[in-house]
């Protein structure tokens, strides 16, 4: 299968394959390769005659071939881009054609869901390699995603700051890169380096209040800044929904669970194991020193139940409870 690199590459080049099905969960990458595609794959001269945009609610698959099937004018390539091809109902009926569209021409489906393997299209596409698989990224991946992404813009994060903009930011891609651009013009000749200081201005997040800062604090056992953090949580519920809260501790001592597995965990083995930053897997180590396995086990066990609590089932507790309910049920684990 091409990867996104592969792609923009052929783009930039103009040697692009005939056909490429984008399909994921994960919007960003599709939407990027789309953009680049109709940037810089037909000259801006050509783009009247040789360029194609259609919209899966509003065409068929006897459209999208009538425009593959032409051969350019006044050039030497075709592109056609079908936006939300995920609409076209009968967009299977493509599969049997993709290999009979001439060279010239460079279809691009951008798919936005995850592909049904068991259909024609996909097959087709697969047998010429021309499937690119976009999917949602985890959450353990969003702190490289945000340093890499100030990178290219000849900025710097360490990992512990990435890690706070991640935990207020969530796994919405396209949020973090429209951050990571304010940040960015907003600092323009001023820093090579984001702080918490700038993350906390910006974004509008507390450097001392967020979901890093409470695992910290629970996983040194320091319960009076476990409870604060808490407390400011439930009074603060439309920035800090439990269920985010929940997301990260169950993520993180599911993870601990696995380190005890480990024969020899050590901070390098637990960022092999995890695949993770080595300043990550010191966190593990730390854990793994104040908790045993059983109450590991029992942590994510009451997770599991104040998860159910904060939906209504067996139980209606606010959520200023709950909070207390969660740290009170940890650091007696």
């Amino acid at each position: 299968m091409p990867t996104y690199d592969d792609i923009i590459r052929a783009l930039k080049q103009r040697r692009p394959q005939r056909v490429y099905l984008l399909a994921g969960d994960e919007p960003l990458f599709i939407d990027q390769i789309a953009s680049f595609a109709t940037s810089h794959l037909i000259p801006e001269e050509e783009q009247d005659f040789n360029q194609t945009i259609l919209y899966g609610g509003d065409v068929s698959a006897r459209d999208i071939l009538l425009e593959a099937l032409r051969f350019p004018m006044m050039g030497s390539q075709m592109l056609v881009l079908v936006r939300e091809a995920q609409q076209v109902r009968d967009l299977d009926q493509l599969a049997p054609h993709l290999s009979e569209l001439p060279e010239s021409t460079c279809l691009i489906l951008c798919y936005k869901k995850k592909a049904d393997k068991r259909k024609a299209l996909y097959k087709s596409a697969s047998a010429l390699d021309a499937v690119y698989e976009s999917p949602r990224m985890y959450d353990s991946k969003i702190p490289d995603f945000i340093i890499k992404s100030f990178a290219a813009r000849q900025l710097s994060i360490d990992p512990r700051t990435a890690h706070l903009m991640a935990d207020a930011t969530g796994n919405d891609l396209e949020k973090i890169l429209q951050e990571i651009d304010k940040i960015a013009i907003a600092t323009s000749g001023k820093t090579r380096t984001i702080t918490p200081e700038l993350i906390e201005y910006y974004v509008g997040i507390s450097k001392e209040y967020n979901n890093f800062e409470l695992l910290s604090a629970l996983l040194r056992r320091d319960s009076g800044r476990a409870y604060r953090i808490a407390f400011y949580f439930a009074a603060n519920e439309r920035n800090h929904p439990i269920q985010m809260t929940l997301s990260t501790l169950f993520g993180f001592f599911s993870n601990l669970m696995a380190v005890y597995y480990l024969p020899n965990p050590q901070e390098q083995s637990i960022a092999a194991l995890l695949g993770m930053q080595a300043f990550v897997a010191r966190d593990y180590d730390l854990a793994r020193r104040n908790y045993s396995a059983a109450q590991t086990f029992a942590i994510i066990h009451h997770l599991r139940l104040v998860d159910a609590y904060s939906k209504g089932v067996d139980a209606s507790i606010p959520s200023s409870e709950l909070y207390s309910e969660l740290i009170s049920r940890i650091l007696s684990a």
